[in-house]
């Protein structure tokens, strides 16, 4: 599959990763779910049981598609409560790619390295424990799937990621660890070596199900001899491609020999995902499972044609192009033929895990039947003349009232049992109000624009047109810093700024008066289906940023020996209030390996790297100004200086926000901490990890739009920086 680059990177944006530091450790159930029931899952002979109810188990989900581009923007948390809510699905499956797409076990198409586990081990760790942590609040199962057709050849790998997963999750009930995806042309001694070896470091930490892939494509070609407990086999099929008669009796004498089977692939179309859905094999096939009580995925949760590269896969649940990631999308979709029959076997089958959880627990005058209620709901209702105590009062306390989303008992004073469930509620939204930064120079973050849009000689920049939330509620705006930033309703009368609606309308506007942050305030009453609003976000006027005049060539350089020079690099003063500028060369004021001679850079005739940083102090209305470049002189390889350090960074790393996430560039391996502190100076966020030289991509996603400021230290060297979440 061949991916283009733009929208790979792209892409990245929708990934709405948590970071692997933070959240699936402390995430709590917001419903009840098989988890709550059975715990986390092991073998008992040919069964698969829960370790906490000891029963039988049999679960019914969807697959994920390949963790690459296309599908990687379904690893997100709304598509997983979609999925739980609408579906009914125990579980889903997170297919990790890790290097190669081919089928055949070969190494001819590679995934790009961006959307590999092998390329991207950080960037997986992260979406990973988002996964997770979707998984703990539906009270669902993750399979952590090694997606891999050549496992064998990566085995050191593996084993380092799933001693990792199972220590990192070595108290999650949730996670089952599918070690091998399909194996292809590989011999069972192998693989059960592979497989013996990845699941004793899992179980060095954790007794949660493992499950083995099967030979060919894990059609249980053979089975059986992985040594320890709680080991299942997987199974996959297509059902246009594999009929159930081929396979039934291959299934039942695993099961009936003691071995456990998950099919933790299948698919209504041809084995390659594509081709008309079989909807009499599929009905064979889904009536054998239930009948067997074999837990099933389906192949898999994504639309049918891919937005980054046009390819198309039948076997895909929802239909056309547009990949559908909200709440609002997922409930208008369309299924394809296949998601059709898919979607008809989950409703079917959906059970209530919230009756079963209390069942024989229910006789008695003050039970009364599970209710479910919004955040906002203030209290619930309960029988008269009876006294309650509550499993958790953070959710809802024993007197009724509502604290949380989650999902708490309510034991009342005859013993009987009763549940309450309490479900998010979605907050209203207005376009582009997030904290943001605009600059003296007009430009700003979050598209806004800063312009005289009253032709009255002042900076403004448009807020709201309409005044309203997109969910339609009236909105309030308030400065709480108007020196700084002064919220004003006024007519929107230049000509060339103000366009179509907006164009002589009276429109909700900000007003820049001097440096500074302000803090801009909105509140809406709730509406049908919404919270009411009340966002305070941080609008920063800053300094303009400096820079030089067009003609100068101050820039990263190569230089030939022979005394070389390059003219109009160096300058007095940069463009803007006349700043002066300085120079250092490798933090000196003069180096032996080049110089400055008026506007000309001038090289020794000496192999060496050379940094040279450019230096202005702060102005009335610019920012101090500060550039380093890498000047290269002959051969760098034999540079006579590099036992010299050719900078002198204030800190051992770089830090900053690429694709909603912090980017470390580490440069050497040790302990790095760093913490995220709004301007009210609550912490949002802190950690500390030994982390190793090189990139290190950690998701913010869960931080809530606002001004931030970030701090990072390794040693005795600390870095700050602002941050501005939109």
């Amino acid at each position: 599959m061949n991916i283009a680059k733009a929208l790979l990177l792209s892409s990245l944006l929708a990934f709405g990763v948590t970071s692997a530091l933070a959240d699936a450790a402390s995430a709590k159930p917001l419903r009840v779910g098989p988890v709550q029931i059975h715990g986390a899952l092991g073998t008992s002979g040919g069964k698969i049981i829960g370790q906490k109810s000891n029963r039988q188990v049999m679960l019914r989900g969807m697959s994920l598609f390949w963790s690459d581009a296309t599908g990687i923007q379904y690893y997100n948390p709304n598509v997983i409560a979609w999925a739980a809510n609408s579906l009914g699905i125990d579980v889903f499956r997170f297919a990790m790619g890790i290097e190669y797409y081919d089928s055949n076990g070969g190494t001819s198409n590679k995934l790009d390295a961006n959307y590999s586990y092998k390329g991207n081990p950080s960037m997986y760790m992260n979406k990973l424990d988002q996964m997770v942590e979707a998984a703990i609040e539906n009270d669902i199962y993750i399979i952590v799937d090694w997606h891999s057709h050549r496992a064998e050849n990566e085995k050191s790998l593996a084993q380092d990621f799933f001693k990792t997963v199972a220590q990192k999750y070595a108290k999650v009930p949730n996670v089952i660890f599918e070690v091998y995806n399909e194996p292809v042309n590989t011999g069972w001694s192998t693989i059960v070596d592979y497989a013996n070896s990845v699941i004793s470091g899992i179980r060095a930490h954790s007794q949660n199900l493992a499950l083995v892939g099967t030979p060919n494509w894990s059609q249980l070609t053979n089975v059986g001899g992985v040594s320890g407990t709680n080991v299942g086999y997987v199974f996959h099929f297509y059902a246009a491609t594999h009929s159930l008669g081929s396979f039934q009796s291959r299934i039942t004498s695993a099961i009936n020999g003691g071995n456990a089977v998950f099919i933790t692939e299948w698919g209504t179309t041809n084995a390659d995902g594509d081709g008309e859905p079989s909807a009499n094999n599929t009905s064979q096939w889904t009536s054998f499972m239930d009948q067997n009580n074999i837990s099933n995925c389906n192949w898999s949760l994504r639309n049918q044609t891919s937005s980054i590269d046009g390819a198309s896969e039948k076997s895909a649940l929802l239909a056309g192009s547009n990949t559908l990631t909200t709440q609002s999308d997922l409930e208008s979709a369309s299924y394809t033929t296949s998601g059709n029959i898919v979607k008809s076997y989950l409703t079917g089958k959906k059970r209530n895990w919230a009756d079963s959880l209390i069942a024989g627990k229910t006789s008695g005058s003050c039970h009364f039947a599970t209710q479910s209620v919004k955040e906002t709901a203030g209290t619930v209702t309960l029988k008269s003349g009876c006294t309650y105590t509550s499993s958790d009062e953070s959710v809802v306390t024993g007197s009724g009232a509502v604290k949380s989303a989650g999902f708490a008992i309510l034991t009342g004073n005859d013993n009987s049992q009763s549940i309450v469930l309490v479900t998010k509620e979605p907050k209203q939204t207005i376009a582009k109000f997030a904290s943001t930064i605009c600059r003296y120079s007009g430009s700003c973050g979050n598209g806004w624009m800063l312009y005289d849009l009253t032709n009255s000689g002042k900076l403004e920049t448009l807020i709201s047109a309409s005044g309203e939330t997109a969910e339609g509620s009236k909105v309030t705006f308030k400065s709480l810093n108007t020196d700084i930033v002064d919220y004003k309703k006024a007519v929107c009368n230049n000509s060339s700024k103000c366009y179509g609606d907006t164009k002589g309308a009276s429109v909700h506007m900000l007003e820049f008066k001097t440096f500074g942050d302000a803090k801009i305030v909105a509140t809406a009453p709730a509406t049908t289906g919404f919270q009411a609003m009340n966002d305070t976000i941080v609008v920063t006027y800053g300094k303009g940023l400096n820079k030089f005049h067009s003609k100068v060539k101050f820039g990263d350089a190569v230089i030939p020996l022979g005394g070389s020079s390059v003219d109009n690099f160096f300058c007095d003063t940069l463009l803007y209030e006349h700043a002066k500028v300085s120079y250092t060369f490798d933090g000196e004021a003069t180096s032996i390996y080049a110089s400055r001679s008026g506007n000309i850079l001038k090289a020794a005739n000496k192999n060496a790297i050379v940094m040279v940083t450019a230096s202005s102090p702060e102005t009335s209305k610019y920012e101090a100004f500060n550039k380093t470049v890498r000047i290269v002189i002959g051969d760098s390889t034999k540079a006579e200086n590099v036992a010299i350090p050719v900078s002198k960074p204030l800190i051992p790393f770089r830090a900053e926000v690429q694709n909603q996430g912090l980017m470390l560039q580490v440069d050497k391996a040790g302990l790095v901490s760093w913490s995220i502190r709004g301007i009210n100076g609550v912490t949002y966020m802190e950690n500390s990890q030994v982390y190793q030289s090189g990139s290190h991509w950690i998701s913010l996603d869960k931080i809530p739009a606002g001004f931030y400021i970030m701090n990072v230290k390794q040693g005795s060297k600390s870095y700050n920086f602002k941050w501005n979440k939109q």
